[in-house]
């Protein structure tokens, strides 16, 4: 399948004609990573990324900071100039990139205001959820923390939620909890019938329960 039909399929490339996609595809480089690659080994702060399918886990100093899907960007640091020497990026599932110079994507994005817009509307929405972790993290307690994380990174197999690739050190950095405290509770879901855990992946039983620690 062509560049264009992927591209297409993002909100943050809707309403642009075919010769502006075409203008943007031509800066634009697609690629695919494996479950557990790492999506950038020496960020140079130069690219800007947009996850076209899969997700990815941001870490920051080893910490785990968010997990990106479809349509969000991250290196987005490089718009200002700044280059995230300590951050990785790790494939949570195998996926889909477009990746481009940095400095020739804020070029395309002064000449289509429809495309800045869409990038601006799309980094508010990364900044709210980080807001959102950050306030749970301080005021909720871990099993809602816990159970909001998993079910918002859990990908549907049939019907059944599985989250893959994630320890549950990674669960618990990105809750701010400990290692300790999340395994306690996936052991105490486990024996409830929640869900079934194995390494780095956990199969949700009980999709309402879990929902339940959120309300």
């Amino acid at each position: 399948m062509s560049k264009l039909w992927f591209l297409r399929r993002l909100d943050l490339f809707e309403g642009l004609s075919d010769s502006e996609m075409e203008r943007l595809g031509t800066l634009l480089r697609m690629r695919s990573c494996g479950t557990g690659q790492e999506v950038v080994v020496r960020p140079s702060g130069d690219r800007i990324y947009v996850v076209k399918s899969g997700r990815v886990r941001v870490l920051q100093d080893e910490v785990a900071v968010a997990v990106l899907g479809p349509g969000q960007l991250f290196g987005t640091s490089a718009f200002f100039g700044t280059a995230a020497t300590h951050q990785r990026v790790v494939a949570v599932d195998d996926v889909v990139l477009c990746e481009a110079p940095a400095a020739q994507f804020l070029a395309a994005m002064t000449v289509h205001p429809r495309l800045a817009a869409k990038v601006a509307l799309i980094l508010a929405r990364q900044l709210f959820e980080l807001e959102q972790t950050v306030e749970r993290s301080a005021t909720d307690p871990v099993s809602s923390r816990l159970a909001e994380l998993l079910l918002r990174v859990a990908r549907r197999d049939g019907a059944r939620l599985e989250v893959r690739g994630m320890s549950q050190a990674d669960l618990a950095r990105m809750i701010g909890s400990s290692r300790e405290s999340v395994s306690r509770l996936i052991a105490e879901w486990e024996r409830a019938g929640y869900l079934r855990s194995r390494p780095r992946l956990i199969e949700v039983e009980d999709e309402s329960a879990l929902r339940s620690f959120t309300t």
